[in-house]
């Protein structure tokens, strides 16, 4: 027929990907109890128009799954989820045979962990970059993606590598006692490892100063969070948890595959159970005793229960922040449910269990919507850390500052169910007069001691935001569209569209530049804001230092000239400048600039050497430091005004934190130079995750 025209209906991507994968491990599959829980499906966002396409390996806008084998020098095939058949019946099946479905695993729950904390932080998840690359390349900010091994190792461990950016799972053979599950153990194949291990690289993405040991808190901290991540996404999973919950009528508090992590792992190296349990500590610890132990170690059967203060090991250590948070969730848990319990009580005929199948549906739904709220709140939590040397009590200060910015009320105490958890384990938040939720607040800049501010306006308050303004406006506090294909970066497909996060490191990259310039030039308020974030920004005989301070010549970190002379401006570094615009549960929102900058100084073992250095011995000056000391600052600055709101620093001239970092790398604190090992390592997680066999 003639004249006639075809109309076509445009079919748009789906609003999910959904991957299958196992909801625990392999061996939850052949145990009659979990079997029909642990097929699960993960429920991605479709990959937008501002990311790149997903493609085999899987390879997408934040990951690359590479499957080599080193041990047997193969390459497995990469799976394209974009197949058919695939796509038709959410991916591979799970099994442990089948390297494109182990492929398959990794990815899913790696970008479900990504997900997670973009919608926390109000911005996209950016990997850490390559420190040696030279200053403000793009290398040094941003690494393209993420790599996966799902088979890079033959042993028993898995970790993530900061220098190569990477994830590194290994496998293998389980040969004692009789099991009903594979000899094969594959670490990628348990969701609580790989979300650990992605948490991990997230976390030093967002501050590459947190994987050097400091602290007995610094890597506790570390795989605290970790574990913390993996064991809160477990009630994401519905059907589990509802299962789970009809086991435990209800309660949180029983031992199981809700608050234990990597079951498979943990009975494969020898442990009754899960690897580790977040209600491992979740009673209030026996006091200790004359015949406690001080290490850290177990020491005899008659030495009484660890408490935080004789804990040193990394996992244990961290344990007791786990089981806090994990606690304080439980908490509110069960006062969101309260209602529901008694409500099914009083309804149920005098010879019928109240405990029906209704009820464990409303309870899932609870567990998971908490689940959810906690998991929010220690994300928000890491934007308000002072950017090194992080101690636990100081983190409980971030949650609680960082809920409060976003939610002012707070009716089901959310914020002191996580005081209570807090205190019952031991952990204190020394220069609080009070554990009331108020007062661990990070407090606004002082600016008593900072007359110079006030100059500009009626108030010094004022005067630093009128300073302040004038670096703002130098900022990019938006994405400014290019023309499409022009903001490319090494590693993207051809032109033709924007990229996300390729637009947002380019405007973090300049705006790091312009805040170093910023902070760098020679200003009137330069002592003022030495005194704020805690850095040393003048000369020591500078004629714009009108008072008198302490300069210590370990600051001027460059090398001595021939004449001996250490330069006379220290150097300072911008790790990060990034927009934050988050929501609250009922509609709050916060539009943060987030700066975190660190300064580093010289320090050394011997304190008599640390003395020479500090008053300028030049014999000791020339030659390399025992380790790097660092201070720095976090500010926090309010979008919709301008106004810096906080600066949370640690000053790099504070000799007593000198003193006790020091203490913890040479062992004087526990008697063991674990920090000693640890903070020299490149590559910490895998030396502290092999501690674990």
């Amino acid at each position: 027929m003639t004249g006639m025209r075809r109309l076509t209906h445009i079919i748009p991507h789906p609003s999910v990907r959904r991957l299958r994968v196992y909801a625990f491990d392999p061996q939850s599959s052949v145990e009659l109890d979990t079997a029909i829980i642990n097929d699960t499906v993960i429920e991605l966002p479709w990959e937008t128009r501002w990311e790149d396409k997903l493609e085999p390996g899987p390879t997408n806008d934040y990951l690359e799954v590479i499957d080599y084998d080193p041990s047997s020098d193969l390459f497995y095939a990469p799976v394209d989820l974009n197949a058919p058949s695939l796509l038709a019946q959410d991916g591979f099946s799970p099994s442990e045979g089948n390297p494109q479905f182990h492929q398959q695993m990794v990815f899913a729950v790696a970008m479900r962990t990504v997900r997670n904390f973009e919608r926390a932080l109000g911005r996209v998840v950016l990997w850490a970059g390559d420190r040696d690359a030279p200053k403000f390349s793009l290398d040094r900010n941003f690494t393209r993606r993420l790599r996966i091994y799902p088979h890079a190792l033959r042993e028993r461990n898995a970790y993530y590598s900061p220098t190569k950016r990477a994830l590194l799972f290994g496998y293998f053979k389980h040969v004692e006692g009789k099991t009903a599950f594979s000899s094969w153990v594959f670490t990628c194949l348990s969701q609580d490892i790989v979300a650990h291990e992605t948490t991990h690289a997230i976390l030093h993405g967002m501050q590459q100063r947190s994987i050097e040991a400091s602290n007995f808190d610094s890597l506790a901290f570390h795989e605290a969070f970790a574990d913390i991540v993996a064991l809160l996404q477990h009630f994401s999973l519905t059907n589990v948890v509802r299962h789970q919950l009809m086991q435990s009528r209800g309660s949180l508090r029983e031992p199981g595959l809700l608050n234990g992590l990597a079951l498979q792992f943990g009975h494969a190296t020898g442990r009754r159970g899960a690897l580790r349990y977040a209600l491992q500590y979740l009673e209030p610890p026996v006091p200790a005793t004359a015949n406690a132990t001080t290490d850290g170690e177990r020491g005899s059967e008659e030495s009484l229960p660890k408490t935080l203060s004789n804990t040193s090991e990394a996992h244990a250590r961290g344990g007791f922040l786990v089981a806090a948070i994990f606690d304080a969730f439980v908490t509110i848990y069960e006062r969101r449910t309260a209602d529901l319990f008694r409500l099914a009580r009083a309804s149920a005929v005098s010879n019928q269990d109240y405990f029906s199948g209704e009820l464990v549906d409303r309870l899932a739904r609870e567990a998971g919507k908490a689940a959810d709220q906690v998991l929010r709140m220690c994300v928000r939590g890491l934007d308000y850390t002072p950017p090194v040397d992080l101690h636990f009590g100081e983190y409980l200060r971030a949650i609680i500052t960082a809920d409060t910015d976003l939610v002012g009320n707070d009716p089901m105490r959310y914020r002191i169910a996580f005081v209570e958890a807090f205190r019952k384990r031991g952990i204190t938040v020394p220069g609080c007069i009070s554990m009331a939720p108020d007062s661990l607040l990070w407090d606004a800049p002082d600016l008593a001691e900072t007359p110079e501010f006030g100059k500009t306006a009626a108030d010094a308050e004022d005067g630093l935001s009128n300073v302040f303004s004038h670096l703002l406006a130098s900022l990019e506090l938006s994405v400014s569209l290019q023309p499409w294909g022009s903001n490319h970066v090494h590693g993207t497909s051809g032109g033709g569209r924007r990229n996300l996060r390729e637009t947002a490191v380019g405007v973090i990259q300049r705006n790091q530049a312009r805040i170093y310039e910023w902070f760098k030039k020679d200003s009137p308020y330069d002592e003022g804001w030495e005194k704020l974030v805690g850095m040393r920004l003048l000369a020591f005989d500078d004629p714009l230092r009108k008072v008198p301070v302490v300069d210590i010549p370990t600051l001027w970190t460059g090398k001595p000239n021939a004449a001996g002379e250490l330069p006379k401006v220290p150097r300072l570094e911008v790790h990060s400048a990034r927009i934050a615009r988050r929501a609250g549960p009922d509609g709050q929102e916060t539009h943060q600039l987030i700066i975190q900058m660190t300064q580093k100084r010289r320090g050394y073992d011997d304190p008599a050497d640390q003395d020479k250095a500090d008053h300028g011995d030049s014999t000791v000056l020339s030659r390399e430091p025992d380790f790097w000391f660092r201070g720095g600052a976090t500010l926090h600055i309010d979008l919709r005004d301008g106004k810096l709101i906080r600066i949370i620093r640690k000053d790099v001239c504070d000799n007593r934190r000198l003193a006790a970092q020091r203490d913890f790398r040479i062992g004087k604190t526990s008697g063991q130079a674990m920090g000693f090992r640890v903070s020299e390592t490149p590559e910490p997680f895998a030396l502290l995750h092999r501690s674990l066999e």
